[in-house]
């Protein structure tokens, strides 16, 4: 387990709001629908991919199979949070087009991870890519879900183009940094798509309205 998931398992308030936020996606999954979750934001820093790795760990204490891929080919930084090198990952997959196993990294009983791999040029072909859809489908047949990291939706099209092909969208909000005009945007572009929104988490809330703020869904 890396440093990262070691503090969040030290912060019981923090722990909890992302065990409730995991249940709650059971219970929107009561019919075996959703598989793949984007997790995005608006703007950047505020929170996603501390929020998706969180949730990719808590989710294994339901006895789910949890992957979690690094869409944001244009900044990755899941690697980071679980300590683990770039050098190959999923752009180097598509490209070699061998097995993707080989570009897993086992986290915990229950958790993988793929990193993002070497920065591309291409990276909206790389999206739009049929290749990324013959993928997680090969993945669905193996993970109860499948999480995907990826850009703010205000910066660049790349996760409307995977909110086509993900069963649900959680949107991270930073408390006090995001105005309302934005996230009413954000929400309009996804709607665009059909995008299913089934939660929000509002990070970088202040110690004193955590009981408040800390979670919504």
């Amino acid at each position: 387990m890396d440093e990262h998931s070691l503090r969040l398992k030290q912060n019981s308030y923090v722990t909890e709001s992302y065990r409730k936020l995991a249940v709650n996606i059971e219970y929107a999954n009561i019919d075996g629908n959703i598989k793949t979750i984007m997790i995005t934001s608006s703007m950047a820093n505020e929170g996603k991919s501390t929020t998706v790795s969180n949730l990719a760990c808590v989710m294994t204490e339901l006895n789910k199979r949890v992957i979690l891929i690094d869409l944001d080919l244009r900044k990755p930084s899941v690697h980071k949070y679980f300590n683990l090198s770039n050098n190959s990952g999923l752009t180097d997959l598509l490209l070699n087009k061998n097995n993707y196993k080989n570009y897993i990294h086992n986290i915990q009983p229950g958790l993988d991870v793929m990193t993002s791999g070497r920065v591309p040029s291409n990276t909206t072909e790389i999206i739009i890519s049929k290749a990324i859809k013959e993928l997680l489908k090969d993945l669905s047949e193996n993970y109860d879900y499948i999480l995907l990291d990826t850009p703010p939706i205000m910066l660049v099209s790349d996760p409307v183009n995977i909110a086509i092909y993900s069963d649900a969208v959680i949107l991270a909000i930073a408390y006090a940094e995001t105005d309302k005009e934005t996230i009413k945007k954000t929400i309009d572009i996804l709607k665009q798509v059909n995008a299913n929104i089934i939660g929000t988490v509002l990070n970088k809330v202040p110690q004193n309205k955590k009981n408040k703020y800390y979670y919504y869904y």
